[in-house]
């Protein structure tokens, strides 16, 4: 009896401890699917792990003071930039089997937010994000160095992209040739400047955005990008002081535009914008699921490319990925310049290591000139 009541001892521990562990797993998770930094914007990161995959799943937050919404059973409050999202489980709703697990959720319902909260109200003329009044003249008071525009060949794995892309907006200069004209240029965060709490000469981020601007075809592409945000993490920079060490020029959509708008385009007549060479922890995976599942491979070239609107999962986890969401900012900020549109996106990854999407951002009635979006879930 006494042999029994020990064994029986031990058991009642092992079930304890076994249960405690399953606890400790269950909490972890739902802490890992809880979203509550200031926004990030990185859209291509050379080195992934040096970041986890739940802090960059917050790439430039909606902040609204008074709206939330609900879609099925999951809460989507809004708020402070702080504000945690907690997401369900991983989605039932597609037929792709899914490896990312609750990450996949959580792009899916944010790409939801995004079109719920921010793009259609502001198709609608109530959006709740004022439009940020910045010009070429904001570039160096928020301490920013653009480098002379360089023309350069359209990089080869575009070229196929962009035959398909008519004519858009006229060059500035009626004189001027430039069918075949591709402006690179840098911005670069590192002067001083005066930050959002007044605070003069705060030390520069040393933040980078990389363009190619295409004025004849009417499009902005993107590649290795660094954050100011991002970039003061990568320097050891406390969170908490991160808000008052950025400058209020900093989101890529916002410097992106300034751009154009600096290069004497027509801003509304802005279409296509493609980012190139994603590799961050968040996209990179995102895609390479997306091509697993419909293609049985990562390597797709563009003959071979995959199309999707706002109405499927892969779209709208696209929409609030890392290389997506500056389109959703185009589209939300920029409404009264754009227009509707009806974005639409397409994926390719020519050798297997460079992975690109290009939105096209159709006018409200017209197709895609990449062809017809996948509709089969």
């Amino acid at each position: 009896m006494p042999t029994s009541t020990a064994s029986l001892g031990l058991r009642t521990i092992g079930v304890t401890l076994v249960a405690l562990l399953a606890i400790l797993a269950l909490l972890a998770t739902r802490k890992s699917l809880q979203i509550g930094h200031p926004s990030v914007n990185v859209l291509t990161v050379s080195q992934p792990a040096l970041f986890n995959v739940p802090a960059a799943l917050q790439i430039e937050t909606l902040e609204s003071t008074t709206s939330s919404a609900r879609l099925g059973n999951v809460a989507l409050p809004f708020g402070r930039q702080d504000h945690a999202f907690n997401f369900s489980p991983v989605s039932k709703w597609s037929p792709i089997k899914r490896v990312l697990g609750p990450q996949w959720q959580c792009l899916v319902e944010k790409g939801n937010k995004y079109i719920r909260e921010g793009v259609l109200p502001a198709f609608e003329g109530r959006s709740n994000f004022p439009t940020p009044a910045f010009t070429d003249a904001s570039f160096k008071e928020n301490g920013w160095q653009m480098s002379p525009p360089v023309d350069e060949p359209l990089p080869r794995h575009w070229e196929e992209a962009f035959k398909l892309v008519p004519e858009g907006a006229p060059a500035p200069d009626e004189d001027s040739e430039r069918e075949d004209e591709v402006s690179r240029i840098y911005m670069d965060q590192t002067l001083p400047f005066t930050n959002a709490q007044g605070q003069r000469d705060t030390p520069p981020t040393g933040g980078t955005y990389y363009g190619l601007y295409l004025p004849e075809a009417c499009a902005i592409i993107t590649s290795v990008s660094y954050s100011p945000t991002y970039s003061l993490e990568q320097a050891g920079v406390a969170e908490k002081e991160i808000p008052s060490r950025i400058p209020p020029l900093h989101q890529l959509s916002d410097v992106l535009w300034a751009v154009w708008e600096s290069l004497l385009y027509e801003p509304g007549n802005l279409r296509y914008y493609a980012v190139e060479g994603i590799s961050n922890a968040v996209a990179k995976p995102l895609m390479d699921e997306i091509f697993n599942a419909r293609r049985g491979t990562v390597i797709v070239p563009w003959a071979n490319r995959l199309t999707f609107d706002l109405n499927s999962e892969e779209g709208k986890a696209l929409f609030a990925s890392p290389n997506g969401i500056a389109a959703a900012w185009f589209l939300i900020h920029r409404a009264a310049d754009l227009g509707r549109r009806n974005p639409v996106v397409t994926i390719f990854n020519p050798d297997g290591d460079n992975r690109c999407m290009i939105w096209d951002l159709a006018p409200q009635g017209e197709p895609s000139v990449f062809g017809p979006p996948i509709t089969d879930g």
